[in-house]
């Protein structure tokens, strides 16, 4: 069987995908409205008040509780509260969330754990849970399809608005910089706001149906937050080489912005290391699901035996990047965050060729069983869990 191996937290993972425990509940709170007139904002210093404190970053990512995603809801891998695929839309928020994280890693972390994304959800756009057979039959499936079309694009929309509004107002009254440091804390802000233009740019606009359509929306999602790290990672290294140890001490005291604490929006304890998130989310390649599935005659296996090789080889290049203890300044876990990117992209880059030799080589009927098989994996693993 497939299934999730290498953590002790088994009931994490049955919980997730049964909808229930803490990442159903999280993901079925109902959302909140939060991104009035920040979407067009022209620079990052023009729009601080977009800032998200925690329970707004909270309320973002429950937006699964309602609407054209609410279909969603409950199924899928959600490890340790990360989003992954919610339905056609691969990592939602992602930009906040590993921004958020270079600047406090432990005060948003649990909500959406930056460390959690890698090799699993690579397996799962291969292996969907999901399936949209009433999005293209009967009389309400064109209206079903263009609400969520119209809902991704809304929320990619909103996941730019989360960051546009970085806290750059807070960081110069800690900080309180001359003149120079100035000119470079707005062109971070400017940075920000062109990176969230590059993450924009890189949204899907269309359901991919088949796992190669999904993997190729994974590769467009990760170059689009590839580049806007490296948009970033640039003058926020500038400004902060720039400031003394003191205003150093002072940017690294800074706390998130003073929302309520309430049991719902304090934050939890992080993981131990990235590693510990990295090495937890390990899934075993489904061999014998496949062969029962597709039943391959012997040039198939032998392009089969190749994609297994590069999914396992990607795995190895995600967890390889995982850095054993949190760096402790924002520029350092900013680069973090953009190699732990890079070798997503690489696993993907690395498995999408095979993944089409293999696909590509399959009959109609051998395509349309393979396209199902997410849904039958997912099943048997919740049966594991029970």
């Amino acid at each position: 069987m497939a299934s999730h191996v290498g953590h002790p937290g088994r009931s994490a993972f049955h919980a997730a995908t049964h909808g229930t425990g803490t990442a159903g509940t999280r993901l079925g709170h109902a959302a909140a409205s939060v991104h009035a007139g920040a979407a067009g904002a022209g620079l990052a210093h023009t729009n601080h008040a977009a800032f998200a404190g925690r329970g707004t970053f909270a309320a973002n990512r429950h937006f699964a509780a309602a609407g054209a995603f609410h279909p969603f809801l409950g199924h899928g891998w959600h490890w340790h509260n990360h989003l992954g695929w919610v339905g056609p839309l691969f990592w939602p928020y992602a930009y906040g969330d590993f921004f958020y994280y270079a600047l406090w890693p432990d005060d948003y972390y649990d909500v959406d754990p930056f460390w959690a994304y890698g090799y699993p959800d690579i397996y799962e756009g291969i292996f969907s849970p999901y399936v949209y057979d009433d999005y293209v039959q009967g009389p309400g499936a064109p209206a079903r399809m263009a609400a969520l079309t119209q809902s991704m694009a809304q929320s990619c929309d909103d996941e730019a608005a989360e960051v546009t509004g970085w806290p750059i107002d807070q960081i110069k009254a800690a900080v309180q910089p001359d003149s120079q440091q100035s000119a470079l804390l707005d062109d971070l802000g400017n940075a920000v706001v062109k990176a969230s233009d590059v993450i924009k740019s890189h949204c899907p606009t269309s359901v991919s149906f088949t796992p190669t359509g999904r993997l190729d929306t994974m590769q467009e999602r990760l170059q689009g937050l590839v580049q806007s790290v490296s948009i970033v990672s640039e003058p926020l290294g500038k400004f902060y080489d720039s400031l003394s140890d003191e205003q150093k001490a002072r940017f690294n005291s800074i706390t998130p912005t003073t929302e309520k604490r309430t049991a719902s929006n304090a934050p939890a304890a992080n993981a131990e290391t990235p590693k510990t998130d990295c090495d937890a989310s390990a899934m075993a390649w489904p061999s014998e699901q496949i062969d029962q599935a597709v039943q391959p005659n012997d040039a198939q296996r032998a392009k089969l035996d190749v994609l297994k090789s590069a999914a396992a080889n990607g795995a190895d290049i995600i967890k390889a990047a995982c850095p054993s203890e949190t760096p402790s300044t924002p520029p350092a876990r900013l680069a973090a965050v953009g190699k732990h990117l890079e070798a997503m992209l690489q696993a993907v880059d690395a498995i999408r060729p095979p993944l089409h030799d293999f696909y590509n080589s399959l009959s109609d009927d051998q395509k349309a069983r393979f396209n199902t098989m997410g849904k039958q994996l997912f099943a048997q693993n919740q049966q594991i869990q029970q």
